[in-house]
C-alpha cells in the first residue's frame, strides 16, 4: 500500500507503526530493476521529508539526527513511491539512485552471501552492480561519450545509425532462423546478439534502460496486445 504524506496508507486506515524509539525500518529498492539497495531507519520527520521533498531521508541512530542520503557523498536516492507492509511496521521505498547506495562504493549494500557453513562470501562487482542490461547500457554510453580506438561499440557509434540498424536487422534475422531450427544454444547466442545491438541503438538515441522498463511496467498485467492500426 502506498504511503500518503500524513503517514497513512492510501485507500486504507492502516498507519505507519513506529517502534518504541519512534523508528521504522525502510527497505530501499531500485525502482528500475527491483534490486534491493540498502536498509535504514526512518522516524516521522525522515518519512515526512522523503514524501515532501522527493529525496530519501533517514534517521541516523549513531548520530541521532536527520540524514539526507547523499548529503555528504552526493549519491542521492530520489524517492518514487513509498509502500507500507501489511502489518504497518516496515516501509518499502522505491527510489532512483544517483550513484552507489553503499558507503563501500558498491551499488547495493547486499553483496555478501551467507553460506550454510556460516561464511560470508563477498561477490565481485559483476553481481553487486546491477543487471547485465544496465551495465551494458552504461558501457555503450561511455563508449559514445569517450570513443576508444579498438572498441567495436565506438566503431558502431562512429559509423552512425545506418550501420547500427543494419546489425539490428541482421541479428533479428539470425534469431528467426535459430528459432525455426529450435536449437537452444543457437537461439540463446543469437538473442544475446540482438539484445546487445538493440542496446547500442538505444544508446545512440540516448534512450536509457529505465524508459523501456517503465514502458513494460505499464503493459504488464494488461490483457490484449496492441494491434497496428
Amino acid at each position: 500500500m502506498a504511503v500518503e504524506s500524513d503517514g497513512s496508507a492510501a485507500s486504507n486506515d492502516l498507519k505507519v507503526q513506529f517502534d518504541e524509539h519512534g523508528l521504522v525500518p525502510a527497505v530501499v529498492q531500485d525502482w528500475r530493476d527491483g534490486a534491493v539497495l540498502m536498509v535504514a531507519y526512518m522516524n516521522r520527520a525522515a518519512l515526512d521529508e522523503t514524501l515532501q521533498t522527493g529525496y530519501v531521508h533517514f534517521w541516523s541512530r549513531s548520530r541521532q539526527q536527520l540524514w539526507k542520503k547523499g548529503e555528504t557523498s552526493g549519491n542521492f536516492l530520489l524517492s518514487k513511491r513509498v509502500f507500507l507492509d501489511c502489518d504497518g511496521d516496515v516501509l518499502l521505498v522505491k527510489a532512483e539512485p544517483t550513484g552507489p547506495a553503499c558507503h563501500t562504493g558498491a551499488r547495493t549494500c547486499f553483496f555478501s552471501e551467507v553460506t550454510p557453513q556460516g561464511v560470508a562470501a563477498t561477490h565481485g562487482d559483476e553481481e553487486a552492480n546491477g543487471s547485465i542490461f544496465d551495465r551494458l547500457y552504461e558501457m555503450v554510453r561511455q563508449r559514445k561519450a569517450h570513443p576508444q580506438e579498438h572498441s567495436y561499440v565506438s566503431s558502431l557509434m562512429k559509423d552512425g545509425p545506418d550501420r547500427i540498424l543494419k546489425k539490428v536487422v541482421e541479428e533479428a534475422g539470425e534469431v528467426v532462423l535459430a528459432v525455426k531450427t529450435e536449437h537452444r544454444e543457437e537461439i540463446i547466442h543469437e538473442v544475446a546478439d540482438l539484445l546487445f545491438h538493440t542496446i547500442v541503438a538505444m544508446g545512440h538515441c540516448d534512450i536509457p534502460m529505465t524508459a523501456i522498463q517503465q514502458e513494460l511496467g505499464k503493459r504488464f498485467g494488461k490483457t490484449g496486445i496492441r494491434e497496428p492500426e
